[in-house]
C-alpha cells in the first residue's frame, strides 16, 4: 500500500466532511428538508483503491469526527461509518469496475449506515426512530448521494489512477 494513497484517503474524507458541515449543514443546502450522506459517499468510494483496515479506519474516523463536530451522540455516526466501511471493504471488487454497481452500492451501503444511525440512536436514547419523517430520513441521503456518486467516483478513480513515472523525452 502507497502512502500517498492513504493520504489523499484521510484527505478526501477530511473534504468529504469540511462539505457535508458546511455546504449541506442545517439551515444550509438540504434539498427536501434532508442533506446526502457526503463523507458515508466519499467512505463507500475511496474502499476500491485503499486496503480493507484503512477503509474501516477511514469510516471509523470521519464518524467521529462527524460526532464531534455534531451535536449528537458520541459515537452514533463513527458505528455506522464503520459498519458501512466494513461492508464497502468487503464488497468493493464487486462495484470497482461498474457504474451501474457503483450506483446501487451508494444507495445500498448509505441506506444500512443511515439505519444503522437510527437504530443505535434509538438504543441510546436519542428516539431517532420515533421522529417524525424518519424513513425520509432514510432514504433521502440515499437518494442524493445515488445523485452525487457517479462525480465522487469519478472524482476518485482520476485521483487514485496509477501514474506513469517513466522519463520520457
Amino acid at each position: 500500500m502507497l502512502r500517498s494513497r492513504v493520504v489523499i484517503a484521510i484527505a478526501a474524507v477530511a473534504i468529504a466532511i469540511v462539505l457535508q458541515t458546511t455546504v449541506f449543514g442545517s439551515g444550509r443546502i438540504e434539498p427536501f428538508g434532508v442533506a446526502p450522506a457526503l463523507v458515508t459517499l466519499v467512505v463507500i468510494a475511496v474502499a476500491p483503491y485503499v486496503e480493507d483496515e484503512v477503509t474501516i479506519l477511514l469510516g471509523f474516523t470521519g464518524g467521529i469526527l462527524m460526532d464531534l463536530i455534531g451535536s449528537g451522540t458520541l459515537g452514533l455516526w463513527a458505528m455506522s461509518l464503520t459498519v458501512v466501511a466494513f461492508i464497502a471493504s468487503r464488497i468493493s471488487g464487486r462495484y470497482a469496475d461498474s457504474v451501474v454497481r457503483s450506483l446501487l452500492a451508494a444507495f445500498v451501503l448509505t441506506l444500512v449506515g443511515q439505519l444503522v444511525y437510527v437504530i443505535l440512536g434509538t438504543l441510546f436514547g436519542q428516539e431517532t426512530a420515533g421522529e417524525p419523517n424518519v424513513v425520509s430520513k432514510i432514504v433521502l441521503p440515499a437518494m442524493w448521494n445515488v445523485i452525487l456518486a457517479y462525480p465522487v467516483f469519478w472524482l476518485m478513480r482520476v485521483v487514485f489512477r496509477p501514474r506513469d513515472r517513466s522519463f520520457v523525452p
